[in-house]
């Protein structure tokens, strides 16, 4: 996979990627220039065949077993990540989506990397938003401000926040913003599939 940021996920070259690597450095251009809330991204696959099309089908064709199974085949390439956190939780579908597709598709990737069910509650979505994949760079960062809101307890705890696809990265901020406004000391992000946009 190419080498990216692991502050906050964008792609980069192999040399800079050892530079920082070296120095223990991990901001990228991107993320000195705004607050990205996430402290860590780590990422198992480029949204790329056959990853894509599973993808796909586990979100828009109701297939929630091949969700759990791409869980379980990131746990293979990512078995244990190099961070501690008290709580993992997926972003959070509208009730709307959720009523159409019976499942959070993220929420059960999820499930299936950890092994256990992950805490559905520490996140919710407070606003329905269009679908990410019919807007610009810049539709998508407004699209999805404010739109979650954390549980208040989450004083001092370190957040595993997991999402199926990340492009602009815009969502994750999002969520990660709400985490640390709860209090949440820590927020690292997984993902399984980085698009380039």
């Amino acid at each position: 996979m190419q080498a990216y940021c692991r502050r906050c996920g964008e792609f980069f070259s192999e040399e800079l990627s050892s530079f920082l690597e070296e120095r223990d450095l991990y901001g990228c251009r991107v993320c000195q220039k705004e607050n990205v809330y996430l402290d860590r991204v780590f990422l198992g696959f480029q949204y790329a065949e056959p990853i894509s099309t599973l993808i796909e089908r586990a979100k828009f064709g109701g297939d929630f077993v091949i969700a759990y199974k791409l869980g379980r085949l990131l746990r293979l390439i990512l078995p244990s990540l190099p961070v501690e956190y008290d709580l993992a939780c997926a972003v959070p579908l509208s009730v709307e989506r959720f009523k159409q597709r019976g499942y959070n598709q993220a929420e059960i990737m999820l499930w299936g990397y950890l092994g256990k069910r992950p805490k559905n509650d520490l996140l919710k979505r407070v606003k329905n938003t269009r679908p990410q994949t019919e807007l610009s760079r810049k539709e998508r960062l407004q699209n999805v401000k404010s739109a979650f809101e954390a549980k208040s307890d989450l004083l001092g705890l370190r957040v595993l926040l997991f999402d199926d696809v990340m492009t602009t990265g815009a969502t994750l901020r999002e969520c990660a913003k709400a985490l640390k406004k709860a209090g949440a000391k820590e927020v690292v992000a997984l993902v399984l599939a980085r698009a380039c946009y």
